[in-house]
């Protein structure tokens, strides 16, 4: 053999060798690209990438979004699109005019890749109110004694500086409870550090009404109720409520023993169900029916046996313009 070929033998077994003791390469070296930019509505930009991105790894602050002439547009949000590739991006009311995005969007290996573009704006209103995608915990859970998180999601970012009203029972323990919005606008979350008394079923319900970036409100409350106690002990109960006759789509009922302790809403085909102590209560309805804040509907005050199990109350036209957490006592 050759002087040459030993050489090249030696070289190849160090290689070899070498190479059984490197990290494999990583199976994405390359950063996401900015493929498509689709204007959806005037607040609703969706950008489309070559491959998944994740909306929650991108902080807001690290995107510009300018006009032609340099003015600074506001960007209120981002989430994620319907699939993994697509992000939603809102924004205040944009004109039909041309405007100048930058920023940068990382995939799921934790590759950086930056972005500019530029897309005309969409003079579309968005007509579609929000809705509530979903509520935790979820209704009947038990053992949340220490640490509690209530928080409501929507499905896309609302107007956090308008008014939003809530109701908690017991009356009181509202107190017990502070108030935080999510970065993306897309989540009301109400959190307990310290621990909860044992003995009470708590209940908490979100009023319909909340706009989104557009204005249109959302129509359904979100609701849910909880115990600290390993247990949650007590009876299912139900009903409907109604109005002239027909079903009530939206409500409140409120269940007293010399104070509120429980609540329920009316959904959207005039139900409503919920667990409470077994026992004698008093049972009152109340609806605000265009969402502004002050009762239009109220049932009279009416004593309920759990062991009868269903209930069906008739609202009338109440004319005390009162807010609805003006009838908890």
């Amino acid at each position: 053999m050759s002087r040459s070929h030993v050489w090249l033998v030696l070289i190849s077994t160090l290689l070899l060798a070498c190479a059984k003791k490197m990290l494999p390469p990583s199976p994405d070296r390359f950063p996401p690209h900015l493929t498509e930019v689709n204007p959806r509505t005037r607040v609703q930009v969706e950008l489309l990438f070559d491959e998944p991105v994740a909306a929650d790894k991108i902080p807001t602050e690290s995107l510009r979004l300018a006009t032609r002439t340099g003015e600074a547009v506001t960007i209120r949000g981002l989430s994620q699109g319907r699939s993994g590739d697509r992000i939603l991006l809102w924004t205040e009311p944009l004109e039909k005019r041309e405007y100048l995005l930058k920023g940068v969007a990382s995939d799921p290996a934790g590759n950086i890749g930056r972005f500019v573009c530029r897309f005309s704006g969409s003079p579309r209103a968005d007509t579609v109110p929000p809705r509530i995608s979903g509520v935790q915990p979820t209704p009947g859970s038990a053992g949340l004694k220490r640490g509690v998180r209530i928080s409501v999601r929507f499905s896309e970012p609302v107007d956090t500086c308008a008014q939003v009203r809530w109701l908690f029972a017991p009356i009181g323990s509202e107190t017990l409870f502070s108030r935080r919005w999510g970065i993306d606008w897309q989540e009301l979350a109400f959190v307990r550090r310290d621990s909860l008394e044992p003995g009470s079923i708590f209940y908490f319900i979100l009023e319909p009404g909340i706009p989104d970036l557009e204005g249109n409100r959302c129509r359904t409350p979100a609701w849910t109720y909880f115990a600290p106690d390993s247990s949650l002990d007590g009876v299912t109960v139900h009903g409907r409520a109604r109005w002239k006759a027909g079903p009530l789509g939206t409500g409140v009922v409120l269940f007293f023993r010399e104070r509120t302790l429980a609540m329920a809403p009316v959904l959207s085909d005039g139900s409503w169900t919920t667990r409470v102590k077994a026992g004698e209560w008093t049972v009152q309805a109340l609806a605000d029916t265009n969402w502004d804040g002050i009762v239009d509907l109220a049932g009279y005050e009416t004593t309920f046996l759990t062991a009868g199990e269903s209930l069906d109350i008739i609202l009338h036209p109440d004319a005390s313009q009162k807010p609805l957490d003006a009838y908890l006592r």
